[in-house]
């Protein structure tokens, strides 16, 4: 009785530490010692063992992986690759497709794996731009970073991590079940672009362009045409490395990723030499953020392994697996409310794979479905407010969860959940591929 009210009070103190910005590493010791103690377990080697031994097998892992990612995301931002893309489709597609523009602009840079953190800073002024120029609603713009992110954050062969983790436990390629990514992709993605534009017609009907306007701040400088290297050149990178990506998974996912950010990275510094001011300052920058978080989902990694020590997470486990529901659908709840509950798509990820991946191997699905739908699943509910994600995008764009929280429901978590449904079914049904 003890440990099931320890564990249930800890998962809600981890919620309450996340909505009030604790940051991730604190969040997580704090609920491990509070499980190990109502469990009954040994605090030492719960902490020095279990929870660093998650912890610093991650980071063993992904150690190079996320500081090479962080530092091709500096690279990108620094040389404004993504800010000619956007104007280049600006110019071709219309002024008024600014919708579509960052859908394609989010979905390519989530595709290379680009920290979402970094995304937000390369992409924020650019949205924030061509939204004025067209004298469109601002308060937008945090589902426009997020939901654009959601349509590429599980696709197929995409660096993201959301995709990455589940070849670990399961020994699946990061081109798994194409069929149901492509689908999950095109739901949110058409649910993306539709709801835009009515949200943007009813804010006309609301506001008169004077209004609209005012939304805005003086300035928000971007890169000038000038300034920029040319479309070809923009894109060269991307390409590469998504190509790489493809043609190498079958030298296994770690070296795969590797292999393409180095290349992506000499690259960007071949081509863009000029637009870079100081080589070593971008590395330390862009390989500080990566390595931050991999810290954060190092100790969600750590915390993972101290639940299944309890007691009362064990019960749970066996209730979980005993539930009469098909297995694909178990995988969609289960995933969904674990990224709830911890504010996190990784960490949601983390902890079910953790917890059940095995179990559910053992029943003999199809494991190439199971990482598309653990992978997908996980993009539901990881932008509640105890979000550090959303938090932050919110508080870089200027928008208050008042003025724009709705619209990341309405425009992104309502069509991940249902695209997620639906591929869960599929599967059910027997279309895994």
């Amino acid at each position: 009785m003890l440990a099931t009210v320890g564990l249930i009070f800890a998962i809600a103190l981890l919620v309450v530490m996340i909505i009030k910005g604790i940051d991730m590493i604190t969040a997580t010791v704090i609920t491990a010692v509070i499980i190990l103690l109502s469990s009954q377990l040994s605090l030492s080697d719960g902490l020095l063992t279990t929870f660093s031994g998650g912890a610093g097998g991650f980071v063993t892992s992904w150690f190079l992986i996320l500081g090479m990612g962080g530092i091709f995301g500096q690279l990108v931002l620094e040389t404004g690759l993504a800010t000619k893309i956007a104007k280049w489709l600006t110019q071709k597609l219309g002024a008024k497709m600014v919708g579509l523009v960052i859908l394609i602009c989010t979905f390519f840079i989530t595709l290379l794996g680009i920290n979402g953190y970094i995304m937000v800073f390369v992409l924020y002024p650019i949205a924030d731009n061509l939204l004025r120029e067209n004298k469109m609603d601002r308060r937008l713009l945090p589902f426009m970073l997020l939901g654009g992110g959601a349509s590429a954050n599980g696709f197929m062969y995409t660096l993201d991590i959301c995709n990455v983790l589940p070849s670990g436990y399961l020994g699946t390629s990061l081109g798994s079940a194409p069929f149901l990514s492509l689908v999950f992709t095109v739901i949110v993605a058409v649910c993306y672009f539709v709801y835009f534009n009515y949200a943007q017609a009813q804010s006309h009907k609301k506001h008169t362009n004077e209004e609209l306007l005012a939304m805005y701040a003086d300035s928000n400088k971007i890169m000038s045409d000038e300034e920029l290297p040319g479309i070809g050149m923009s894109v060269l990178p991307f390409v590469v490395v998504f190509g790489i990506v493809v043609a190498t998974s079958s030298w296994g996912t770690s070296t795969s990723i590797l292999f393409s950010l180095t290349v992506g990275i000499l690259l960007i510094i071949a081509t863009q030499f000029k637009h870079i001011e100081n080589i070593k300052s971008s590395a330390k920058t862009g390989a500080g953020s990566g390595l931050n978080s991999m810290l954060t989902v190092a100790a969600v990694m750590g915390l993972s392994k101290v639940l299944s020590l309890s007691p009362a997470f064990k019960e749970l486990q066996q209730a979980v697996l005993a539930m009469n529901m098909p297995v694909y659908l178990k995988a969609y709840f289960g995933t969904a409310v674990l990224t709830g509950l911890t504010g996190s798509a990784i960490s949601g990820e983390t902890i079910f794979l953790e917890s059940f991946g095995q179990a559910f191997v053992d029943m003999g699905v199809n494991v190439q479905a199971l990482h598309r739908i653990v992978a997908e699943s996980a993009l539901i509910l990881n932008k509640l407010p105890n979000s550090s994600v959303a938090i932050l995008t919110m508080s870089i764009c200027g928008c208050s969860l008042k003025e724009s929280y709705k619209h990341v429901i309405l425009g992104t978590m309502i069509p991940a959940a249902a695209a997620g449904l639906v591929i869960a079914l599929m599967a059910t049904f027997g279309i895994t591929f």
